[in-house]
């Protein structure tokens, strides 16, 4: 049996944002009561757009992520007439942040005793995430994920967004792993389509929150369920 090495996203892949989005709504409810209503419609709508604005075409300028983040949450503040600036969105997301770092959990289905399965079937494995170093480095201080992985990787180490190959190619690279022998799994479908040009097997986990495109690469997986992927890993290196 070839093990293979196997590359995940983080958020909704192992990392479960739905408390990042309560967090930030407290957070909003707290310095802008009268949004109240629309408080779970303004979080919905920041993370995704967030994620569409980030410069993920080839040749376009990198911008941290917190950044990005920061200008999306500022404009659809300043849509509902408050006045701030980036700068000042930006502080509301950090205390948000700090408030979800206390409460981060895995996605259901991932816990320490999956991890140590996942790595016992593995060559390898690694994070490659769209993220700032150092929103990753205070996840990583409140969940046990770092004894499970060889490398991680975010987009701020190599200036690039998936599904760009360097952030892929970084993660290769730190594994001595082969594209062919290696498998890229995320509930992006985005995600999936850039492992996938670079010749990874790939797999998408769950039903995707961020990301509406239901386009997956050619033979890409689907694990509706992450209990169910220890399985797969078997069959993949039979």
């Amino acid at each position: 049996m070839t093990k293979p090495f196997v590359l995940f996203d983080l958020g909704e892949t192992l990392v479960d944002l739905k408390e990042l989005l309560v967090s930030l709504a407290a957070n909003l409810a707290s310095k802008y009561p009268a949004l109240g209503p629309e408080l779970p419609t303004i979080v919905r709508q920041w993370i995704s757009d967030a994620s569409r604005a980030m410069p993920r075409s080839p040749g376009q300028a990198f911008v941290p992520e917190f950044e990005v983040a920061s200008s999306v949450m500022g404009k659809l503040l300043r849509d509902r007439g408050i006045r701030l600036s980036d700068k000042e969105a930006g502080f509301i997301l950090r205390e948000g942040w700090e408030d979800f770092e206390t409460r981060v959990r895995f996605v259901s289905g991932v816990s320490e005793e999956w991890l140590k399965e996942v790595r016992s079937l593995s060559a390898g494995l690694a994070i490659v995430t769209d993220g700032d170093r150092e929103n990753v480095n205070r996840l990583l201080r409140h969940l046990p994920l770092r004894p499970y992985f060889d490398a991680i990787v975010t987009s701020e180490d190599v200036k690039s967004y998936k599904p760009n190959p360097p952030i892929y190619q970084a993660a290769l690279l730190s594994l001595k792993a082969q594209a062919d022998r290696s498998m890229f799994v995320s509930d992006s479908a985005q995600d999936l389509r850039g492992a996938s040009s670079l010749g990874m097997a790939t797999c998408l986990f769950g039903k995707p929150a961020i990301d509406a495109s239901r386009e997956l690469p050619e033979g890409a997986l689907q694990v509706a369920d992450p209990r169910r992927f220890p399985a797969i890993l078997r069959e993949f290196a039979e």
